[in-house]
C-alpha cells in the first residue's frame, strides 16, 4: 500500500475530512488472535468456546506531507462502545509497526524485538504511542507523541492516526520520504467484550510504501 503525498496533512486529521476520498484505500483481512499464544490461562479458558476477532476487515488509507504521517482505518460496527466501566469495554484500533524486521505480529514482538503500536480507544482523550516486547507488555513509547480522532456514523467507525515522520527514541518507527516500513492493524470490537490481547489482526506485515 501507499502513502500519498498531499499538500498538507492536517487537513486529513478529520476522519471524515473530504480529502481522504482522494487517497486510495487498501481493504485488510483481518483475524482473531489465536488462543494458543495467549499469555493468561484464563483467557484461553474462558474464551475457548467464543468468537475472538469480531471485525475481520479494516479498510486503510494513508498520506504524508513530508512532515507527518497520516492513517485512516475504517471498519463496520454496528454499536458504538465508548464507555468503559465493568462488563463494558471501548472500541479501539491500532496501526502496527516493527521496531525491526525481525519482529513477530502474532506475539506482537519479542523481549529482543519491539512493536511499536499507534493506539486508539474510543474512551480516551488522546491516542497512545506504545511499544509492546511480547503479548501484555505494552508500555508508552518514549520521544514521539500521537495526533488522533475517531468518529462512528451509520454504523462505521472512521479512525485517523498520524505522527511527525521525525521522532526521536528507538521504539519509534523511522519514517521518510521514499521510505518503504511494514505496517499491521489491530481492531478490538468492544460488544464482544474484546480488550488487551483478545482482538482482531492482520496475520501479517504490509508494505507501507511513502511516496516521494
Amino acid at each position: 500500500m501507499k502513502a500519498k503525498k498531499v499538500s498538507n496533512v492536517s487537513a486529513l486529521l478529520e476522519p471524515s475530512a473530504a480529502g481522504w476520498q482522494k487517497v486510495d484505500r487498501e481493504v485488510v483481512d483481518l483475524a482473531g488472535m489465536p488462543l494458543h499464544v495467549q499469555t493468561s490461562r484464563y483467557v484461553r479458558t474462558v474464551w475457548a468456546d467464543k468468537l475472538v476477532g469480531k471485525v475481520r476487515a479494516v479498510s486503510v488509507r494513508a498520506a504524508h506531507d513530508g512532515e507527518r504521517l497520516a492513517v485512516q482505518l475504517e471498519w463496520n460496527d454496528d454499536t458504538q462502545n465508548t464507555e468503559f466501566a465493568e462488563r463494558l469495554f471501548p472500541d479501539a484500533a491500532a496501526v502496527m509497526f516493527p521496531c525491526n524486521g525481525d519482529a513477530p505480529i502474532v506475539t506482537l514482538g519479542t523481549a529482543d524485538a519491539g512493536v511499536n503500536q499507534w493506539y486508539w480507544r474510543a474512551d480516551l482523550a488522546q491516542p497512545e504511542n506504545l511499544v509492546a516486547h511480547g503479548l501484555s507488555t505494552e508500555t508508552a513509547a518514549d520521544g514521539a507523541a500521537l495526533d488522533g480522532a475517531g468518529k462512528w456514523s451509520d454504523s462505521r467507525w472512521s479512525v485517523v492516526l498520524s505522527r511527525p515522520l521525525k521522532a526521536k527514541g528507538s521504539d519509534n518507527v523511522k519514517l521518510a520520504p521514499g521510505k518503504t516500513v511494514k505496517v499491521g492493524f489491530s481492531i478490538w470490537e468492544g460488544s464482544n467484550r474484546e480488550r488487551g490481547d483478545i482482538r482482531s489482526y492482520s496475520r501479517q506485515w504490509h508494505e507501507l510504501a511513502l511516496e516521494a
